[in-house]
């Protein structure tokens, strides 16, 4: 009996310490590369989500916003969508999916030579369930998605700034 309950600790603490090892990590930002350390964004109004959170995530990597930067991303196209991607059995919405699309360059050199990468294309999406219980909370659950997607967004641009050149 004791034998048993031995094994079965030895056997415990060693799952517990094969889990741990396994665990995941979380998504950090990355640090900019030198010649990406001052940013400006064009193409979007100041107010936009979008280009919010994407001056957020550049300065949390390091950045630093200039409006006489030399290196630009420009946000182009944006595009948002709302479409019903199920109905419940009362023939209502039960389903959306919401979307984010857009181009963006990145130019950088002189006004004289500038250069660029290849146009890019982000496209996101998520589902959003509709309670009708809790309609108050609707607008602002799906603020929140919106938002996570331009902090996501955000993010993909810095990972091909970063690895993408």
């Amino acid at each position: 009996m004791l034998k048993n309950i031995t094994a079965l600790m030895i056997l415990s603490t060693c799952l517990v310490v094969m889990l741990q090892g396994c665990s995941f990590q979380l998504r950090k930002n990355t640090p900019l590369a030198a010649e990406f350390q001052q940013l400006q964004v064009i193409g979007e109004p100041i107010e936009s989500g979008l280009r919010k959170a994407l001056e957020s995530a550049i300065q949390e990597s390091g950045g630093q916003l200039s409006a006489q930067s030399k290196t630009k991303i420009r946000l182009i196209n944006l595009r948002e969508d709302k479409r019903i991607v199920a109905y419940n059995k009362e023939r209502k919405a039960r389903i959306y999916l919401i979307s984010l699309k857009f181009n963006y360059d990145v130019l950088f050199g002189s006004k004289n030579s500038k250069r660029s990468f290849t146009r890019q294309r982000i496209n996101l999406d998520k589902t959003f369930l509709y309670n009708a219980d809790f309609a108050l909370g609707k607008v602002k659950e799906e603020q929140q998605i919106r938002d996570s997607l331009y902090v996501e967004a955000a993010r993909l641009i810095l990972l091909r700034l970063k690895y993408g050149r």
